[in-house]
């Protein structure tokens, strides 16, 4: 596994193949990965150096504590370092709105559960040329893709019908429900 990288993409919001806004991308395509984050703007990337602090001490200042309405806001300054793009960034995460592909598992887990939830990968190849051009695309596959490929590993993937994945959903909708519920005495 090893360290990544964060990137942000800063003028365009990318989106799974269903459509799906997705973000919190990680990349190991800078040299020695090691938990930086990457902002892309257009055809420019930049490195976030470390928070700026007051009196550059190891402390941070309290005045970066901000009320606004019913909400506490904690606002940081970090420096920044324009890069060269290399010629190629591979970033990812998962779809959070994309219902899981559900797997069948050997035997049950220690909730008791026997599915397994895979998240659908989605993966984005940005591109840089000499004439400060980029490009970005997606390079992953659909849900469907996912479970092809999934079966193809030898697999038992849960169609979405089929009875074991309606209770799968059904438990962790109560489980959820249960998590959110007020506790009463």
């Amino acid at each position: 596994m090893g360290m990544f990288d964060y990137v942000v993409v800063l003028d365009n919001v990318l989106r799974c193949p269903h459509g799906h806004a997705v973000d919190g991308f990680q990349t190991k395509s800078f040299e020695d990965p090691s938990m930086t984050t990457y902002l892309i703007d257009g055809s420019a990337v930049h490195r976030v150096e470390r928070a700026k602090r007051d009196d550059d001490n190891d402390e941070p200042c309290a005045s970066h504590w901000q009320l606004h309405s019913n909400e506490a806001v904690y606002r940081r300054r970090h420096a920044i370092t324009a890069l060269t793009p290399p010629s190629e960034i591979v970033f990812y995460s998962t779809c959070s709105a994309c219902e899981p592909v559900l797997v069948r598992s050997d035997r049950a887990r220690a909730s008791g559960d026997l599915v397994d939830e895979r998240r659908l990968w989605v993966e984005f190849r940005a591109t840089f040329d000499r004439g400060n051009t980029r490009r970005i695309e997606c390079i992953s596959g659909t849900r469907g893709a996912l479970a092809d490929e999934l079966r193809a590993d030898g697999l038992r993937v849960l169609g979405d019908e089929e009875p074991l994945a309606i209770a799968h959903r059904e438990v962790c909708a109560a489980r959820e429900r249960r998590a959110h519920a007020p506790r009463t005495r």
